[in-house]
């Protein structure tokens, strides 16, 4: 019955994402993002069944399930609460119940709606990753063209470490859907101020600060920057934009749990609660740095180099251990070949700075937090899916402005027959 439930729920949904498909597309955009949208759900949601099938096994479960039995099991009881008319809140004096409460809560709607249904959370997770690469295609075409806006769509949609967390019940496919969205929204706003962009940034970043907090401050540091930088209208308009967005912004603060949360999560940024939390997880099986000092900025700045390093290129080959860092390898050596094209796409954002500034600015941000913070291979690996996917933007770029053989040898074009010039007289 669960099964029954939960493949018919998904394709209500999935009807409903493809007829909007249908009508933002053109005929050849449609039949692109829709191919695409299927085949990266077909896979996720392939492996969401295998998951499903084998998330009791004790051993399966401790090495492919992990967060998802925290967020299953709160989020049944919560929903449990509901359905007997109370309001249960003592899981949220937990840890888990602090920081997760967003997933949390998405997870117990869920159950309290249908019934307590893991497969079909999975397969409404598989969703809302398939969106995000849809997302970053609507960015690429705003900043580039249609061919880097599909490679970008294809890496996002197929790449292994982009599939994995959205079959099961991990809140990374939600952030990450969030923060695409946020970002998008800024380069709408900067065409065009509407109000539906306005209220869709700030779904976005409210649903962030439930999610995982520390983002929202990234978003809206490049959100400002982004806003600041260039606006099309002029600077009255600009003007008139920023004033609006941090109106907005302020309202939703002082009127919405939203800034309640936020003050009530403003704790976590206390650089010693920052350095013990780092610690722990850098003494776990597959830590690194666990010598390290973050309680100072000069600390930071010593280990920041280390930590960046871990951040994008964790797990190294050379170091493996374990089956989940075997399975994880083949990612890991098709992202090493990618990075010549990511930095030649870098490099050319920088060029264009005044169009590119909202991405690099959040990238930036949230690879210095990262690296100076986290202390786990496998933390490492999962959190850099954030960065990842606006990377892919500028890898789908930098794999356009790759070498050709006549570039890496000028001679042999030089020598190459050369048009006869007719002459006059």
């Amino acid at each position: 019955m669960d099964v029954a439930v939960a493949v018919l729920v998904a394709t209500v949904v999935n009807v409903f994402v493809l007829l909007a498909f249908r009508r933002r597309y053109d005929d050849d955009l449609f039949r692109f993002v829709a191919l695409t949208y299927c085949g990266t759900l077909v896979l996720r949601y392939l492996l969401a069944f295998y998951l499903w099938l084998h998330h009791t096994e004790p051993g399966f479960s401790l090495a492919f399930w992990g967060d998802s039995q925290t967020y299953d099991g709160f989020g049944a009881v919560l929903a449990e609460s509901w359905s007997h008319g109370g309001a249960l809140d003592s899981w949220q004096t937990t840890i888990e119940g602090k920081v997760n409460r967003g997933f949390i809560y998405f997870v117990a709607v869920i159950y309290y709606v249908f019934g307590r249904n893991v497969l079909l959370v999975q397969f409404l997770n598989g969703i809302i990753g398939a969106l995000t690469p849809v997302v970053i295609f609507e960015i690429g075409l705003i900043l580039y063209d249609r061919g880097v806006a599909r490679t970008a769509m294809l890496l996002t949609s197929f790449f292994p470490q982009m599939i994995f967390w959205s079959a099961a019940l991990y809140k990374d496919p939600a952030v990450m859907l969030c923060i695409a969205l946020s970002i998008l929204a800024v380069y709408r706003l900067r065409e065009k101020f509407t109000l539906t962009w306005l209220v869709l940034y700030l779904i976005a970043v409210a649903a962030l600060v439930w999610l995982r907090f520390y983002i929202f401050y990234a978003v809206a540091v490049a959100t400002a920057v982004g806003i600041l930088v260039h606006h099309r209208r002029g600077l009255i308009f600009g003007v008139a934009s920023q004033l609006t967005l941090v109106t907005a912004v302020l309202l939703l603060f002082l009127y919405t749990p939203v800034g309640r949360e936020i003050m009530a999560q403003s704790h976590f940024f206390d650089i010693q609660l920052l350095g013990y939390s780092r610690l722990d997880l850098s003494r776990a099986g597959s830590g690194f740095g666990a010598d390290a000092d973050v309680s100072t900025f000069r600390g930071i700045l010593s280990f920041l180099p280390v930590g960046m390093t871990y951040l994008l290129f964790a797990p190294f080959p050379w170091s493996v251990q374990g089956l989940r860092q075997l399975l994880a390898l083949p990612d890991v050596l098709l992202w090493y070949a990618l990075v010549p094209a990511l930095l030649r796409g870098v490099v050319a954002a920088y060029r264009r700075l005044r169009q590119t500034m909202p991405i690099l600015v959040f990238t930036t941000a949230l690879t210095l937090a990262y690296g100076a913070f986290l202390g786990n291979v496998g933390t490492a690996y999962r959190q850099r899916t954030q960065i990842m996917m606006f990377y892919f933007l500028f890898v789908a770029d930098g794999l356009r402005r790759r070498p050709t053989s006549a570039d890496a040898h000028p001679a042999t074009k030089a020598l190459a027959p050369q048009p006869s010039v007719p002459t006059v007289g």
